[in-house]
């Protein structure tokens, strides 16, 4: 079940205020007014929303990740070091933390209620949140933390390989106990789960997917995790055939768009100002281009002034995309050669500020540089408080299909069907998520994928061929940074002006430490585990950017 409006009411009447009794809530707990005692349906909305807004947040369009996996850039002097040359600073995990204290709850209650499927929906959810943590920072509080009622106010940072190994274990309880054949057994509220209405089965996929995605992720470590008793092929083995099957399956809210915090990030609901002046990096905007992707007409919008070659006055034209939408677009002669005189016109990569505001728009005087006609804007959607294809994204069946396709294109996995079919699934899938199938709007599936860059019998290099594709289906989405850390493709360039350096960020820093000594001690544990690539500089510290965790050590990639 998908997100109604419902989440709306939820949030504001629910998570605002003390809770009210209800008749479907009444039975959970003996007093549902105190809230010493909440009922883990209310508690359960929150923390699904909450959690996928944060996870989305962190791909989100004008934030660091996506400047880095070069999906947008910056047209403005404003943030626009931090996005286009990568001068990130600490980054907080209160959110996480403090979802996490939510999700506990959950577990506790459902061992006292003897309630294996808030059980299970907890563990996986523990299993997201603490995977998400690690996988940005590395080491972090995992198994003292959540424990202040027991007086641990400052939990030490547990050795990444630990919490890795925590995480799949609870996705394999969580499995095991939503495949058992009694629990359909223990109900919960379907209209407090607004990802899948209460459904066990969906729950189970939904595990077994992330099963896969932590499998994958740790494959140049099989055996340092094999020494800690996991067997990364055998796990993820066993989640293959019972992981996501298609596009109904994904897990994700909607946005309802009538308020701030149920609203897309760019809409003007929950942005004071149109975001206008985040642009499509150049990047992904000319692959799509070369590759006539037509996800390109979903995501971008041409130019509203083009410079041509051809015409010798202005002269106003209107251009209909493939998919049926309208633009004006008032062409402009020129005869130099320096301008982009593209229809559709991405910002390069790792521009300095002052560069990016003047770019492509000749010797005009703009009275708002990052409002430049000369360069494109993102889709209109993208400034919407909710638009049909936009959601809050935790993990979708397309990534189910290019994990699968690496791991038969990796060999050593037994995985059902070839590398290609696996690939092949993904794309049609995320294909199908932006509402493109092949026979509609002239768009044909196999011309398409016969392309020498698109096709996979074709590539040179398979596993690299499907992590292209796939950091176009996760489009603004975190993975891709995952993936490309592990894989070291697509093959990004960093920008020329790149702060630290010719290379991309890995991690996370820590949030900015406290001065409490007890703190202290913790943090710096933490930091003296992380190895100081080339590309931090002496005098600082290890907890940096271009440093790595134990997840990257020892692998030669992505640098």
């Amino acid at each position: 079940m998908k997100v109604t409006k419902i989440v709306a009411i939820l949030l504001i009447f629910v998570v605002l205020f003390p809770v009210s009794s209800c008749e479907d809530f009444d039975k959970m707990n003996e007093d549902p007014n105190n809230p010493s005692n909440v009922s883990s349906n209310y508690i359960l909305t929150w923390v699904l929303v909450e959690m996928a807004k944060e996870y989305t947040k962190k791909g989100y369009f004008g934030e660091s990740i996506a400047g880095a996996m070069q999906y947008t850039q910056r047209g403005t002097n404003y943030q626009a070091e931090r996005v286009n040359n990568y001068q990130w600073s600490a980054e907080s995990w209160e959110t996480f933390y403090n979802l996490l204290r939510n999700v506990q709850i959950i577990n506790d209650n459902s061992k006292k209620d003897g309630n294996k499927m808030f059980e299970g929906i907890s563990l996986t959810l523990r299993a997201f949140l603490f995977g998400t943590v690690t996988d940005l920072y590395g080491d972090c509080p995992y198994s003292e933390s959540l424990k202040a009622n027991q007086g641990i106010y400052f939990p030490k940072y547990d050795a990444q390989i630990d919490v890795y190994k925590g995480v799949l274990e609870d996705l394999r309880n969580a499995e095991q106990i939503f495949g058992g054949s009694d629990i359909g057994d223990y109900a919960i509220s379907a209209s407090a789960d607004v990802v899948y209405g209460g459904k066990s089965a969906q729950w189970r996929k939904f595990a077994n997917s992330l099963r896969l995605r932590y499998c994958m992720r740790l494959t140049n470590k099989k055996a340092d995790m094999s020494g800690a008793g996991v067997d990364i092929v055998a796990d993820f083995n066993d989640a293959a055939s019972k992981a996501f099957t298609e596009n109904k399956d994904d897990a994700i809210v909607a946005y309802i768009g009538t308020t701030k915090d149920n609203s897309n990030n760019g809409g003007p609901l929950a942005s004071a100002n149109p975001p206008v002046a985040i642009k499509p990096c150049k990047t992904i905007l000319d692959y799509l281009r070369d590759i006539k992707d037509p996800r390109f007409y979903r995501w971008f919008q041409p130019v509203e002034k083009k410079w041509d070659f051809d015409v010798t006055t202005e002269v106003t034209k209107t251009i209909t995309t493939m998919l049926g939408e309208k633009y004006t677009v008032t062409y402009i002669p020129t005869t130099n050669t320096n301008l982009d005189t593209s229809l559709y016109v991405g910002l390069p990569m790792g521009l300095k500020g002052v560069d990016a505001t003047a770019y492509n728009k000749g010797t005009e005087q703009l009275p708002n540089e990052e409002k430049s006609p000369y360069v494109s804007y993102m889709h209109e959607r993208f400034r919407k408080n909710s638009d049909t294809y936009l959601r809050m994204e935790i993990i979708m069946y397309p990534e189910v299909e290019f994990l699968l396709a690496e791991a038969a294109a990796m060999g050593g996995f037994s995985v059902s069907g070839s590398a290609e079919e696996h690939y092949k699934k993904g794309m049609i899938a995320s294909l199908a998520r932006w509402g493109i199938a092949s026979g509609s709007n002239g768009f044909d599936f196999d011309t398409y994928y016969n392309n020498t860059d698109v096709s996979y019998a074709q590539a040179a290099n398979k596993i690299e061929r499907i992590m292209e594709q796939k950091w176009v289906a996760l489009w603004l989405n975190v993975e891709p940074w995952f993936d490309w850390r592990r894989t070291g493709y697509p093959d990004l360039k960093p920008g020329a002006v790149a702060v630290f350096g010719p290379a991309i960020p890995i991690r996370y820093q820590y949030p900015t430490p406290s001065q409490d000594p007890q703190y202290l001690v913790n943090y710096n544990v933490g930091v003296s585990h992380l190895v100081k690539s080339q590309y931090v500089p002496a005098e600082q510290t290890a907890d940096h950017p271009y440093s790595k965790m134990w997840l990257l050590e020892g692998t030669g990639i992505p640098y």
